[in-house]
């Protein structure tokens, strides 16, 4: 006979472990926050030892809960994994994919008719926003692509779509009004940038050695909204090309400092493929992941 706990408790501190919370955790098992610890009582009372220190709206583990997390994440990715193999799959099930608002618009949704082409049989349902999806949470996405660094999560598989280059871009016309021999030149238009965007104007000012200008300037809370403002001639953006490609192949955009005299970009990965690892070996998730990646290399990030 095995010597084990309750499975229960054991499932209610490693998602609360996990989480951080309780209150994260009821809601990930469907039960209330008072059942949560009242199970991970338990597991304290047969273990002997305190597993997490109880602080006003937040919970901490101690030494001994971070070793039984640390022993319990391997035993449970395991059954996952393996309890994965035998879950029914239905028919006709749409792939469902997140992402942030910008990359749909700018960047996957024109490129979105050649995986339609090449998998008919595979139907996708689009969702967005500004923040990256929980997958261990959220049943109803399975493929997340994350802006900005994702953080760590157990059981979640992430990949680069590879690096991308943040450039300042402005209206042609632009430049005929502003003589722009050297970054510092730059300085002198309106400056324009996304606040999601981890590249900003005093990054690209400390790349060049140059003091940020202490003046406003306008702000948007989309990459495409601020090369939208740029295509109309507010100013210079500082933005992903990957975002901008439609733009400069119209030439709607051109990248300012082209012509070298000591301009830099900044290259970032900044896009990230999020999915389950249990979900690694499904068909559908497989063909989207290849199929991403190798749009991204070839697009180059821009």
């Amino acid at each position: 006979m095995r010597k084990l706990p309750s499975f229960f408790s054991l499932r209610a501190f490693e998602a609360a472990a996990r989480l951080g919370s309780f209150t994260l955790a009821a809601g990930e098992l469907h039960l209330t926050t008072s059942a949560i610890s009242h199970q991970v009582r338990a597991l304290e009372n047969w273990c002997g030892k305190e597993l997490f220190l109880r602080q006003t709206r937040r919970v901490t583990l101690t030494l001994d809960g971070e070793l039984l997390l640390k022993r319990l994440t391997p035993a449970f990715d395991a059954i996952e994994d393996a309890c994965a193999v035998f879950r029914p799959v239905p028919e006709n099930r749409a792939l469902a994919v997140h992402c942030a608002p910008s990359f749909v618009s700018k960047w996957l949704s024109p490129r979105l008719g050649r995986f339609m082409q090449a998998h008919p049989a595979i139907s996708i349902e689009l969702s967005s926003s500004a923040e990256a999806s929980e997958l261990q949470r959220e049943d109803g996405v399975d493929i997340d692509i994350a802006y900005g660094m994702p953080p760590h999560r157990d059981g979640v598989v992430v990949e680069t779509l590879g690096p991308e280059a943040t450039l300042p871009l402005c209206a042609p016309h632009l430049l005929t009004q502003h003589q722009i021999d050297t970054p510092q030149d730059v300085l002198n238009m309106t400056l324009i940038e996304s606040k999601l965007n981890p590249v900003r104007w005093a990054d690209w000012c400390e790349l060049h050695g140059l003091k940020m200008p202490t003046r406003p300037h306008p702000s948007f809370d989309r990459g495409a909204l601020a090369i939208a403002a740029a295509v109309d001639g507010l100013g210079v953006a500082l933005e992903s090309t990957r975002f901008a490609e439609a733009e400069l192949a119209r030439g709607e955009l051109v990248i300012v400092g082209s012509n070298g005299n000591g301009f830099k970009a900044i290259e970032r990965e900044m896009h990230f493929l999020c999915y389950r690892r249990s979900d690694a070996a499904d068909k559908e998730i497989a063909s989207f992941r290849e199929w991403l990646l190798m749009q991204a290399s070839l697009s180059g990030g821009e």
